[in-house]
């Protein structure tokens, strides 16, 4: 089962009551994910942050799409696992990306710091979106690749705070013990990947 904390603008889109009661703890290894409607050219767009690891998705906001979010944003998901060799049979990542299946539960957003990290993951759509590059995915993946900070996150070893790269959080939640990632921060994104669901 997955959580979305929707902001009262998407939670209107969705159709749902503007205060919502307090979600169940979610199922899946990634917990909790924010969720924001926008706008870029009048063609809305949802963004949706990872709570616990900052990680991103980017999808379109019409109304067919927001009917199945959960199943178009797991897909998405999926989509980036592999793109970063993630292996889907490693039971964290199988646990996750199976969560995505179910419908979600709908709950308020609460957390300032993650809705000011949601408000930057939106502004760099943004910029993309202007600069030409209209890959949701692609948008997400670059995202995976920056820098997310959250005061519950313990201190980086880098000595950056309790900032962290989203990609490596999303590796300690989903991989065995002990693995590393042989390729990181591709320059390009094979288009199977890249293409959005819409298209």
């Amino acid at each position: 089962m997955i959580t979305f904390r929707c902001t009262a603008k998407l939670l209107k889109r969705l159709h749902q009551p503007a205060k919502l009661p307090k979600p169940p703890v979610p199922s899946n290894p990634l917990g909790e994910w924010y969720a924001d409607l926008d706008f870029f050219e009048r063609k809305p767009f949802v963004a949706l942050l990872n709570a616990s690891t900052g990680a991103g998705l980017v999808l379109p906001g019409h109304a067919e799409i927001l009917k199945h979010l959960h199943i178009h944003a797991g897909q998405q998901l999926f989509k980036l696992l592999l793109h970063y060799d993630f292996n889907p049979e490693w039971p964290q990542c199988t646990a996750e990306l199976a969560a995505w299946g179910a419908p979600p539960t709908f709950a308020n957003s609460s957390d300032r710091s993650l809705l000011g990290s949601l408000n930057r993951f939106k502004l760099e759509a943004w910029h993309c979106f202007a600069d030409g590059n209209r890959s949701l995915p692609g948008i997400a993946a670059s995202w995976w690749e920056g820098i997310f900070g959250h005061p519950s996150l313990p201190k980086s070893h880098l000595g950056s705070g309790h900032y962290h790269r989203p990609l490596d959080l999303v590796l300690d939640k989903l991989a065995p013990p002990g693995t590393v990632l042989i390729e990181e921060g591709r320059g390009w994104i094979h288009p199977l990947i890249a293409a959005n669901d819409d298209t």
